[in-house]
């Protein structure tokens, strides 16, 4: 159960720092990796980042 919870968390602060990253919403996208685990990953990096291209140095 404790091994549940740690990969939960992993998920959740891993969504968040590649929303952070591509300027989207960090807190929905920790919400959406604590649900949805590995699957919210992978819609994240396919989304188009909000930053401009200037922004993503």
């Amino acid at each position: 159960m404790a091994y549940l919870i740690l990969i939960i968390i992993f998920f959740v602060f891993l969504a968040q720092f590649i929303a952070k990253k591509k300027g989207l919403d960090p807190v929905y996208w920790a919400v959406m990796g604590g649900i949805f685990g590995p699957l919210a990953i992978p819609v994240i990096l396919l989304i188009k980042s909000k930053k401009s291209n200037s922004e993503q140095i």
